[in-house]
């Protein structure tokens, strides 16, 4: 028997409960779209930044100015554009980041319409265009060094889907699961209009792809990794998968920066 974690829970509980309401389609598709993203309202705008780092506004194709923040990389080093979690913002990357950015590396955290005091509302077309502006900034910073996109979550999906339209030097996706509808319950799914179907993508990938994955994940299955690698296996992707014993849907930072450095030498070193 497929075990029910706390997310599909949690959707399974609003859905049960808003079904019960004669005509509450579009309450129940808000109250879907407010669990699968739970945007933090503090603006970034006024947030106080960490030493070194600046607020970046891009500006997306349809019209949107979104902030996220930056943190210049050290001569030599690679520079990281990391996507956060759906319950997660651009100031909370750069503190899981912090030990990767005394290393020396660049860091620019992506921000989405919708979170942090930014304008639009999220869903998977809003935060693709997100995540091409996010991109075109974070290949100017930098300059001829390697870029490596970084995915937590359901920022992996996000990663995977600009993955999908541009050639990257290198994926690396952390606690992702296989497609956003695959984490909610059956009777909810047809109300889940955003796909992020990662475990197609995988097969397409032109790039070095790591996966990442806490064996103590209660958020994202661990399994969820598994059929992630066994995919990228199958399709022969250059890279490689990391289970952490112990690790839940936030692996240490510091471990994550030990880990970017076996990646880094491994795309020095293929």
């Amino acid at each position: 028997m497929r075990r029910i974690g706390p997310t599909q829970r949690a959707f399974a509980a609003i859905v049960l409960t808003i079904l019960l309401l004669a005509g509450a389609t579009p309450v129940l598709s808000q109250s879907i779209h407010d669990r699968i993203y739970p945007a933090p309202t503090t603006p970034i705008a006024t947030a106080t930044l960490p030493a070194g780092a600046e607020r970046v506004a891009v500006h997306t194709s349809d019209g949107l100015s979104i902030t996220g923040a930056a943190i210049a990389a050290a001569p030599g080093k690679p520079t990281l554009l990391v996507f956060h979690g759906n319950g997660s913002s651009a100031m909370s990357t750069l503190d899981w980041f912090a030990p990767a950015i005394a290393k020396g590396y660049g860091v620019v955290a992506a921000e989405y319409r919708g979170y942090s005091g930014n304008p639009g509302r999220a869903d998977e077309a809003g935060l693709a265009h997100d995540a091409d502006a996010f991109y075109a900034e974070a290949r100017r910073r930098a300059g001829g060094g390697r870029l490596i996109v970084v995915g937590h979550s359901l920022g992996g999906g996000v990663a995977f889907g600009l993955a999908s339209r541009q050639k990257l030097d290198a994926l690396v996706t952390i606690g992702t699961f296989t497609s956003l509808r695959a984490m909610v319950p059956k009777i909810a799914r047809a109300f889940v209009s955003d796909r992020y179907d990662n475990l197609a993508t995988v097969p397409t990938l032109d790039e070095p792809y790591f996966l990442i994955h806490g064996l103590a994940d209660d958020t994202v299955p661990a399994a969820m990794g598994q059929e992630l690698h066994k995919a990228a296996y199958a399709a022969k992707r250059p890279g490689f998968s990391l289970v952490i014993q112990g690790a839940n849907h936030h692996p240490d930072g510091a471990l994550l920066a030990a880990i970017l450095e076996m990646i880094v030498a491994h795309l020095d070193h293929p």
